[in-house]
């Protein structure tokens, strides 16, 4: 797949992307084969995640994941750069993969570095809050979101330039990295500090593969000549990616505030629900990101991502209904049979939140905000929802469906003007 870059069909607020190429129809067998590509990657990803989080519960015992726990937590908020540079990398390559793409990496070597320089100098405070049997545990983390936030670029010009081989290669490289420093940190009967070191030493080893893979795409025009972008376009998708992180947590937040501690918990496994059905639809914003960029069969490619939405997230709502009891009971334990009968809601919520994803993409990816901005105020609408909806699971979840129902028809109305838009 070739995303072509050709000018819109109605004025754009970033023009110094538009190139004057003719639009480029990508060809339907193209798109399923890039699609599924993106899926069979980011489920592996997915999949390893999880056995890094399984190895490690292991092998650190519940006090020594406790503190890897909560800065695994920390980096997931950290990792919004991360994010900003691979949807911006994305765009511009998707616009002109010839464009030059020096720029690319200069911000992002520079927002890398600042990723970690915050993290140290934020060192007294979340040795403080997090309880941290040394500070130096933060200096391990820093070391570990420098290569990790680089990672993006890296990503972005590879799905950007529509080789989406390579990109599924590199992202599952990047999982597979982090389960490696697990499985030494346990044959070796390591620490926490030890993972995290390891896993900085294992995502340089996939920004060096990172860079081989690049040197397969086709050579930029020039290194001089081409746009000249600033960091609006990075602050731009910062800011969708960051309301949208907000968004996923938001709920839990809140229902940790008003429930008891045992419904608490219960609320708090049930969101696996939720979170398997917005990481299974995930790979369908990533795969349709490109082709809103560069305006290459854009309209087709949101309507097959709508569909493929729809089926996914009707599948993740079935199998909870009918098969959450076996579920929560296999992966919970019988202390949480009372919660079973509450995953079919955060199915929905989830499937509402897929969404929203989808949505937000296509907003970053057209070079605008305007949904970014309605996502960052629905964390709080959902915050205030619960404070005022019973002080029960059915209460919080049905608050937050409400919630997120209005926002995903918010934007799947955005969605259908783009659509009009182009035609």
């Amino acid at each position: 797949m070739e995303p072509a870059a050709h000018p819109p069909a109605s004025p754009r607020p970033d023009a110094r992307y538009a190139v004057t190429a003719a639009p480029e129809a990508v060809p339907r067998n193209a798109m399923a084969r890039s699609g599924a590509v993106l899926a069979v990657a980011t489920v592996l990803a997915g999949a390893l995640g999880y056995v890094y989080i399984l190895v490690l519960t292991r092998a650190l015992g519940p006090v020594g994941y406790g503190v890897l726990g909560s800065l695994l937590g920390l980096s997931v908020v950290l990792s919004i750069a991360s994010t900003a540079v691979q949807l911006e990398a994305t765009r511009a390559v998707a616009v002109d993969p010839r464009a030059p793409r020096g720029w690319l990496h200069r911000r992002g070597i520079a927002i890398s570095l600042a990723t970690g320089a915050v993290t140290l100098l934020a060192t007294p405070v979340i040795d403080s809050i997090l309880r941290l049997p040394s500070p130096t545990l933060v200096f391990a983390l820093a070391a570990v979101m420098v290569p990790q936030t680089y990672v993006g670029v890296q990503l972005g010009i590879l799905l950007g330039a529509g080789r989406v081989a390579d990109f599924g290669v590199l992202l599952v490289l990047s999982g597979a990295s982090r389960t490696v420093a697990a499985v030494l940190t346990a044959a070796l009967h390591e620490s926490a500090a030890f993972a995290l070191w390891a896993s900085a030493a294992t995502a340089v080893a996939t920004n060096i593969v990172g860079a081989l893979l690049l040197r397969r795409v086709p050579r930029p025009r020039s290194s001089d000549g081409g746009p000249r972008v600033g960091w609006s376009g990075i602050l731009r998708a910062a800011l969708g990616a960051g309301a949208l992180v907000v968004l996923l947590n938001a709920d839990l937040l809140a229902a940790r505030a008003v429930l008891p501690d045992k419904e608490s918990g219960w609320y708090a496994f049930l969101t696996v629900f939720g979170r398997v059905t917005f990481w299974g639809t995930n790979f369908i914003a990533l795969w349709v990101f490109p082709h809103e960029a560069a305006r290459s069969s854009a309209v087709k490619a949101r309507s097959y991502a709508l569909g493929a939405v729809a089926v996914i997230a009707s599948a993740a709502v079935l199998a909870s209904w009918v098969g959450g009891a076996v579920i929560t009971d296999t992966l919970a334990g019988p202390e949480y049979a009372g919660a079973a009968g509450y995953a079919p809601w955060f199915a929905v919520a989830g499937s509402l939140l897929s969404v929203v994803q989808l949505a937000t993409y296509v907003d970053v990816a057209r070079g605008r905000r305007r949904l970014s901005l309605v996502v960052w105020a629905a964390s709080p609408a959902i915050v205030l929802a619960i404070w005022l909806a019973p002080q029960t699971i059915a209460g919080v979840i049905s608050a937050a469906v409400a919630v997120l129902a209005v926002v995903a028809l918010a934007g799947l109305a955005y969605m259908r003007r783009a659509t009009d838009e182009a035609r």
